[in-house]
């Protein structure tokens, strides 16, 4: 007979990463450090805020520059102000323009289709597969006389099937922008992504796996789709002639925009650089101990990573046979004090009233009712059926950071073996 006591319960004194300042930071924000503060500290000294104007630049943008393109293997990359700028920047250096088609991953956050729309195209969406990316075999039916270019999503540090994504794209002469928001640092067979296609397009928000609280970079091997990005991030203009070895601007000018990223930011961007390979090399070690932890649950399945070696295991996923087995197994994580949740609410993103709507600043600038648009697209639901089905019973139980230590992710491991064993 029960005295009225509570069982104790092995969470009952667990202290979380999660549940602490740090834990409500992602990797980059994480790792903020002295070296951040001095950076900063000396581009204010010089006076310089501007990586064009001023009586001292460091060119602290340019040397992060030249070092993202080290760390990436991409012959050139350019900063800008975010990363839904790099998006938009991307695409227009790769032509994307009025009466085009950009075919996007029905999961991605607005930004992806958004930009597609800022730069006067029309995205059209591709089913994705339970690593939740772009799926290969969904990808060549959306393919119409209209599609310019391909957008393939890295989502939370898996990458796309980038071999397969290619092979289509070379199949049909369409370009190739990479989305990299979420997962610099990320690689696919040995390759870092970015570099796969024609141009990726990075972020360093401050949820982003390093930061500097806004901003982006462009990555391409193609000088001349460089110099065209170059060249819509700052007004049409190419001030600096030396910004990549050997390279010689010969473009004409064209009215763009202003995506420059600033001295400070840059500062910020380029000692989070420096950390960048530590923070994943933890990130991997915590996914690798989780993986091994969960190895003898039955009837687990984590979700596919399409690359062992590459991932970042940032975002810890668990695949279920149906939408119910996963809301039950949410509801018994919930119970031992984690927070698991479906990517995106569990609703693909041209669900979202922008999209949903195909609702602009101002109905003429419309891409869906452009006079040079000859296609017709409605969004809804059953749009893309099976990745509806597939964000309802994919459950991502954690987002990790590399301040995570090993009792954090056994404490993790235990609360899943606990409700698997709750969950029928």
């Amino acid at each position: 007979m029960s005295d009225g006591k509570k069982e104790p319960s092995p969470f009952d004194t667990w202290n979380p990463v999660q549940s602490t300042p740090y834990g409500r930071l992602n990797s980059g924000a994480s790792t903020l450090g002295e070296e951040e503060v001095q950076e900063v500290l000396a581009v204010i000294r010089s006076r310089s805020l501007s990586r064009d104007y001023g009586p001292d630049c460091l060119n602290t943008v340019l040397r992060f520059e030249q070092a993202f393109a080290r760390q990436t293997g991409a012959r050139y990359a350019l900063a800008v102000t975010s990363g839904t700028a790099a998006l938009k920047v991307a695409l227009v250096a790769a032509g994307v323009g009025p009466g085009h088609e950009v075919i996007v991953p029905a999961c991605t956050f607005i930004a992806t289709p958004g930009a597609v729309v800022a730069a006067g195209a029309v995205p059209i969406f591709a089913e994705i597969d339970e690593s939740l990316t772009l799926d290969p075999d969904d990808l060549e039916a959306k393919i119409t006389p209209r599609t310019r270019a391909i957008l393939p999503v890295h989502l939370s540090g898996v990458p796309c099937q980038m071999d397969r994504i290619s092979e289509i794209a070379k199949r049909h002469n369409l370009k190739i922008v990479e989305d990299c928001a979420q997962s610099c640092g990320t690689a696919y067979q040995g390759r870092q992504i970015g570099t796969w296609g024609d141009l990726g397009a990075f972020s360093l928000q401050f949820s982003k796996i390093i930061t500097s609280g806004e901003g982006g970079v462009v990555t391409s091997d193609d000088p001349d789709l460089y110099e065209r990005a170059v060249r819509y991030h700052d007004q049409g203009s190419f001030r600096e002639k030396d910004r990549f070895p050997g390279l010689q601007p010969h473009l004409d000018e064209f009215v763009g925009e202003n995506y420059r990223m600033p001295e400070l930011t840059g500062a910020v961007a380029l000692q989070q650089l420096a950390r960048l390979n530590e923070i994943t090399g933890t990130l991997r070690t915590r996914f690798r101990r989780f993986q091994e932890g969960i190895s003898g649950i039955k009837g687990l399945r984590l979700r596919p990573v399409n690359d062992e070696a590459g991932h970042l295991g940032v975002r810890w996923g668990l695949v279920f046979d149906d939408a119910g087995t996963c809301k039950r197994f949410s509801e018994a994580l919930r119970a031992r004090g984690l927070s698991p949740g479906l990517s995106y609410g569990g609703k693909p993103v041209y669900l979202q009233p922008q999209i949903l709507n195909q609702a602009t600043a101002t109905p003429e600038a419309s891409p869906w009712k452009s006079p040079l648009y000859k296609g017709e697209v409605t969004y809804g639901k059953g749009l893309c059926p099976r990745s509806e089905d597939i964000l309802q019973r994919v459950l991502m139980i954690a987002s990790i950071n590399p301040r995570y230590a090993d009792q954090d992710v056994d404490q993790i491991v235990e609360a899943v073996r606990q409700a698997a064993g709750s969950v029928p």
